[in-house]
C-alpha cells in the first residue's frame, strides 16, 4: 500500500484523486518526508499552468500526450515482504486506471511546463492588445463611414485606458501614403495616436481616456506630426 501511496504526489498536487485517495495519502504525508518534498516541489510547478492566455496550444498537443501514454510502461506492480500477521493477498497491484490517470495528469503538466517547449512558448505569450481590448467587459464601440468608402470603427476600454482602431473596406492610400489615427482633444486639437494598415486594426497611441473623438486621414507612409488633409473620417467618442 505505501508503494502505492508514493505514486499519487503528481495527482494529489493536480486534485486527481478520490476522496478515500486524499484521505489516505494525506495521512501517508504525515510520515513519508520524501512525498512532501514531492508534493512542495510539484505545487511550485503547476501555478504555472494557469498563467495562460487566449492562445491555442497546439493542436498536435494532445496526440502527444496521449502517443507517450500509450508507450511509456506503467509501474509494475509493488512487491512487499508482508509484516507479520500479514498475508500476501493484501498486496496487490495498482489499478491500471489510477496509474494511468496519474500519469497522463503529470504527462499533460510536464508537457506544459517543462517538456513541450514550444507549447509552453505559445502560452505564455503575451495576449494580444487588439483582442484584449475588444474583450473587455467595458468595451465600447463607435463607427462611422469613410468620406471616400468603408467603415471605421473604434472600441475603447475605460479599464484598461486602450482603443482599437479598425478599417473595412478602405480604399488603398496610394504609393508611398498610410492610413494615420489622430486623437482630438477637447479643445480641437490632434495628436497623432499612430499610423493604420489599410484594411486591418491596431491599437491607437497616446492619451485615450482625454480624447473626445478619433479621426482619420491619409499621410505620408512614414506618418505626419500634424495633418496634412482633411480628415476621411471622425469619429466623437461617447
Amino acid at each position: 500500500m505505501s508503494e502505492e501511496l508514493h505514486s499519487l504526489s503528481g495527482a494529489y498536487v493536480l486534485d486527481a484523486l478520490t476522496d478515500e485517495e486524499r484521505r489516505d495519502f494525506e495521512r501517508h504525508l504525515e510520515r513519508c518526508s520524501s512525498c512532501r518534498d514531492e508534493v512542495a516541489s510539484l505545487r511550485e510547478v503547476t501555478p504555472l499552468l494557469a498563467e495562460t492566455t487566449a492562445a491555442e496550444p497546439p493542436a498536435a498537443l494532445r496526440d502527444e500526450v496521449l502517443a507517450r501514454a500509450r508507450t511509456t510502461r506503467q509501474d509494475p506492480p509493488p512487491v512487499e515482504e508482508p509484516d507479520a500477521g500479514e498475508t500476501v493477498g493484501r498486496h496487490r497491484a495498482v489499478p491500471f486506471s489510477r496509474r494511468g490517470r496519474t500519469w497522463v495528469a503529470l504527462a499533460a503538466a510536464a508537457t506544459l511546463v517543462v517538456g513541450g517547449g514550444l507549447a509552453w512558448q505559445q502560452l505564455r505569450q503575451d495576449p494580444d492588445p487588439v483582442e484584449q481590448v475588444a474583450d473587455a467587459p467595458d468595451a465600447h464601440s463607435w463607427w462611422a463611414e469613410a468620406s471616400h468608402g468603408g467603415t471605421v470603427t473604434v472600441t475603447r476600454s475605460d479599464h484598461l485606458d486602450k482603443a482599437v482602431v479598425r478599417l473595412e473596406n478602405l480604399p488603398e492610400p496610394g504609393q508611398g501614403h498610410a492610413y494615420q489615427a489622430w486623437l482630438q482633444r477637447a479643445d480641437g486639437s490632434l495628436v497623432s495616436a499612430g499610423v493604420v494598415p489599410g484594411d486591418g486594426e491596431a491599437v491607437l497611441e497616446g492619451d485615450i481616456e482625454t480624447a473626445v473623438g478619433v479621426g482619420l486621414s491619409v499621410e505620408p507612409a512614414d506618418g505626419s506630426k500634424q495633418p496634412t488633409t482633411d480628415p476621411v473620417a471622425l469619429i466623437e467618442l461617447g
